[in-house]
C-alpha cells in the first residue's frame, strides 16, 4: 500500500511542480524528503510554501525543524501515509497551484 502512495506522490509531484521540486523517490518509509528549487522564479522558502498551501487546503511540514544547527529553509517533508492515491494527486496538484 505505501510503495504505491509513494509512486503516486513522486509521479504527481513531477508531474504539478516539475522542476521546482527535488526529490528521491522513496524505496521505503511515509515521507518524502524535498527540497524546492526557486525554478522559473518560483517558492524556495518551505515555510513560506507552507502558508500558501494552507491558503490552498494542504498542510505539510517544512524541514527546517529537523534541523539541528543551520536550517535548510528550502526543505520539506510531505506524508504519503495516510492519503489514499486519489487524495494524494489532489493534495500535490493544490501544492502545484501554491507555488505561484
Amino acid at each position: 500500500v505505501y510503495a504505491e502512495r509513494a509512486q503516486a506522490m513522486g509521479d504527481a509531484l513531477r508531474k504539478d511542480l516539475g522542476d521546482a521540486i527535488a526529490f528521491v523517490q522513496p524505496q521505503g518509509g511515509l515521507f518524502v524528503w524535498a527540497r524546492l528549487t526557486g525554478a522559473g522564479g518560483k517558492v524556495n522558502d518551505g515555510n513560506v510554501f507552507a502558508k500558501r498551501a494552507i491558503e490552498k487546503g494542504v498542510a505539510f511540514v517544512p524541514g527546517t525543524p529537523f534541523f539541528c544547527a543551520h536550517p535548510d529553509h528550502a526543505t520539506l517533508r510531505l506524508s504519503f501515509a495516510t492519503a489514499d492515491e486519489a487524495r494524494i494527486r489532489e493534495g500535490v496538484a493544490r501544492l502545484g497551484r501554491a507555488l505561484i
